[in-house]
């Protein structure tokens, strides 16, 4: 296993006028670090070997978000070190939209408009090209046993080609103030339907956005109620009124199990019987209301 040299790396780059190398937490599967050149910072975001698709996947969404004006980072170099690729993306300025909910609550309301118009931006935004491979592939993240969902989603969706984030929820959004300033993490970006985009982030926000329980919890699930009410008033401003969301919402919901199950009871994993019981409720009530069976 190689231990990633991230002078080397960015050597390979072609990048060599660096001033301070700092370590970043909070890459699921890449390694960050924050790099410090002579009036400028970057990011430099390393991943496994193997994974040069994947990489290259992010870099075309992320220059096709950008080109429509979507607050992303600027790729400035990219490159495959010892079969890891890297890119050097432009550090955005500003903190996570969670960290400024919580040191300015008196925000909550405007940050979370700004949040929804940034995703009905990107929403808005064709997907690249290469995200086209498989365009039911978004559809498909529910399971192979949900047939009866999938053929619901194929006759309901009427904008196959928009731009999807599909992680899309306050730690991987930067504001400076009211202004959204990033929109981090593309590693599960797709082609499809924008409503998809819209109730996986309802589902976010609604059934895990609160974290782990502790004497906080209370506040937090408070401020993320407000905040929610909030994205969704700002991101239907932009779009208009949604219609036909219940088989979204179910999917989300069927997304949401099959990602997380897995996962309860893992080290650092805070999820319980308890969470994954209130996402089953929460999918089985929307498949009622859509008339799946």
């Amino acid at each position: 296993m190689d231990t990633l040299d991230p002078i080397a790396i960015l050597q390979t780059l072609g990048i060599t006028d660096v001033v301070k190398i700092t370590s970043v937490t909070g890459g699921w599967d890449t390694t960050l670090w924050r790099i410090e050149r002579p009036g400028s910072i970057y990011a430099l975001r390393v991943f496994p070997t193997g994974r040069e698709r994947n990489a290259e996947r992010e870099a075309a969404v992320m220059r096709s978000a950008l080109a429509a004006g979507v607050p992303v980072p600027k790729i400035d170099a990219e490159g495959i070190w010892n079969g890891h690729a890297a890119l050097l993306l432009t550090w955005c300025a500003g903190h996570t939209l969670a960290q400024a909910a919580l040191n300015h609550p008196w925000e909550l309301l405007a940050l979370g408009v700004a949040f929804g118009r940034a995703q009905a931006k990107l929403n808005a935004v064709p997907a690249p090209a290469i995200l086209w491979s498989d365009p039911e592939r978004w559809i498909t993240r529910a399971g192979p046993d949900e047939m009866a969902l999938a053929a619901r989603l194929r006759a309901e969706t009427d904008r196959p080609d928009r731009l999807l984030h599909l992680d899309y929820h306050p730690l991987n959004v930067l504001v400076e103030g009211p202004r959204v300033t990033g929109i981090l993490d593309w590693a599960n970006a797709l082609a499809g339907d924008p409503r998809a985009d819209f109730a996986r982030t309802t589902t976010i926000l609604r059934l895990v956005g609160a974290g782990p329980p502790g004497p906080r919890r209370p506040f937090l699930t408070l401020a993320l109620r407000l905040v929610e009410w909030a994205w969704r008033h700002g991101y239907q401003q932009s779009t208009g009124p949604l219609a036909d969301l219940a088989p979204f919402y179910a999917w989300a919901g069927a997304v949401m199990l099959r990602d997380l199950s897995p996962r309860v009871g893992r080290p650092g994993i805070w999820l319980d019987g308890q969470d994954l019981d209130r996402m089953h409720k929460w999918t089985d009530f929307w498949k009622r209301k859509a008339g799946i069976k």
